[in-house]
């Protein structure tokens, strides 16, 4: 159980009832990590929503380039293989104050990226089975907190967006 004052320290949670914050707080958990432990990985289950109270997590893909080798004996290609080579790709970094994880409050419930702390984290872990509980008795928060949830996933699309576009030589 979280106290509801680390819950008052993020943005995402501002304006919510007492009552509210409250019933949030009672399903939370704190949670420490250290530099290069990893919380998630691309394509695992979803099951918590996090929040980072101190440190920093990065949040990457995997970019996968296939590399056509050839085998050359005397002078000759004799036959070739594909060689597959896995780039991490940072697309966000989650820093105090801020959400992240919300693929565990949408059906799918797979995680679309791998989060890995950049430094020693402390970290609010939601689960999400809960929270859905919560939104099912009170659908306005549930409103409140997805409508929230729309607004991380926009920005950091377009921010993401805006990367890629300078990446290769757009929007300069």
């Amino acid at each position: 159980m979280l106290d509801k004052s680390v819950l008052e320290k993020f943005k995402f949670f501002a304006d919510l009832t007492e009552d509210r914050l409250e019933e949030i707080a009672k399903i939370g958990e704190l949670r420490t990590f250290e530099p290069g432990d990893t919380i998630f990985q691309i394509e695992d289950a979803s099951e918590h929503l996090f929040g980072v109270v101190d440190g920093a997590v990065e949040m990457s893909l995997i970019f996968e380039e296939k590399i056509l080798r050839p085998v050359i004996q005397y002078e000759e290609v004799n036959r070739s293989y594909i060689e597959i080579l896995k780039k991490p790709i940072q697309v966000a970094s989650v820093t105090p104050g801020k959400i992240f994880g919300w693929s565990a409050l949408v059906s799918s419930r797979i995680r679309t990226v791998t989060a890995q702390c950049a430094q020693a984290s402390t970290l609010i872990a939601l689960p999400a089975d809960d929270l859905r509980n919560l939104f099912a008795k009170d659908p306005t928060l549930g409103y409140l907190i997805m409508s929230r949830l729309c607004d991380i996933v926009a920005q950091r699309l377009k921010k993401s967006n805006r990367n890629t576009d300078r990446s290769l030589g757009r929007g300069l």
